[in-house]
């Protein structure tokens, strides 16, 4: 080694040094961080990106799976797996992550309200030939009057506060009899009084596809809470229940209540008295809120 390259390596490695040691006066700026940012300056290129941008694609149609989320979507990628197939052939599902998979496709492609329509209608005329009286409402971004949707949510109850009991079994037996469910994903999931499906369901003829249909049976006196919880959005319901908390009280699907008493760390202490909530707007009156329509609660 000549001692003109020896010197000129030498001031590189000090000239390193220096900006390493700039970097770590930058507030949050570590060691770490700072030889990134410093191979960034000497490449234009962080070699670590190579690896998380073969990744993320992978990753992104693993987490698609219906039933597989972020931490099973790395395994399976930290397992080698690169493609569907890969999963198809090579890895141990669970029930519900095979019916999403068989069903990926179809579950990815949104719906026109007009297939939902049909779907909630199709619920709604099989509860009512079991119980004349009971009330089908499909809630999600249906109900706040989108074009399309991503599934559908059917609420299902009975104003006299009785007659949905025993509904629950008989219309999902009644449904899959007709072949309109094709699969179920939790075939029952028990939240208080409320009744929970969450299942797979098509329309009859050869170009239908295969959609997820969720019905909740639930009690009339909690049929407002669920149906503004059901329709959403899901950043609106965060707001509705952040706002409830400032005033002493709790928003849930099963009911609006006052005078809850939480600890220091915000678990509930004492659950407060129910409000009385015949209807959705009666939980914006009782939050002093204007009332918004379901179209205006899509933020």
């Amino acid at each position: 080694m000549t001692r003109r390259k020896a010197s000129l390596q030498r001031s590189q490695k000090r000239k390193k040094q220096r900006y390493l040691r700039e970097a770590c006066k930058i507030p949050g700026i570590g060691k770490r961080m700072a030889e990134k940012i410093l191979e960034i300056l000497e490449s234009g290129h962080l070699r670590k990106l190579d690896h998380i941008s073969e990744s993320v694609p992978v990753l992104e149609l693993f987490s698609n799976i219906w039933g597989a989320g972020v931490k099973t979507a790395q395994m399976w990628y930290q397992q080698g797996f690169r493609t569907l197939d890969d999963i198809r052939t090579k890895a141990t599902l669970t029930s519900q992550q095979a019916v999403g998979l068989k069903h990926y496709t179809d579950f990815l492609e949104r719906m026109p309200r007009e297939e939902a329509a049909e779907i909630e209608q199709t619920v709604r005329q099989a509860a009512l030939a079991l119980k004349p009286g009971l009330v089908c409402v499909a809630c999600g971004s249906y109900r706040r009057g989108k074009a399309t949707c991503g599934d559908v949510d059917v609420l299902v109850t009975h104003p006299d506060g009785q007659s949905h009991r025993g509904v629950f079994s008989k219309l999902l037996n009644s449904l899959r009899r007709s072949g309109f469910l094709t699969d179920d994903l939790v075939s029952q999931e028990d939240n208080g009084d409320q009744q929970k499906y969450l299942g797979v369901c098509r329309l009859p003829g050869p170009a239908q596809r295969h959609r997820r249909l969720d019905i909740i049976v639930v009690p009339y006196r909690e049929f407002a809470c669920a149906l503004l919880y059901f329709t959403g959005s899901a950043h609106f319901n965060r707001s509705m229940r952040a706002l409830a908390r400032t005033k002493g009280m709790s928003l849930s699907e099963h009911a609006l209540c006052s005078a809850v008493v939480r600890g220091p760390g915000g678990a509930k202490v004492a659950s407060g008295h129910t409000l009385p909530t015949p209807t959705e707007r009666d939980v914006f009156i009782q939050l002093g809120l204007p009332y918004r329509e379901p179209s205006e609660r899509d933020w």
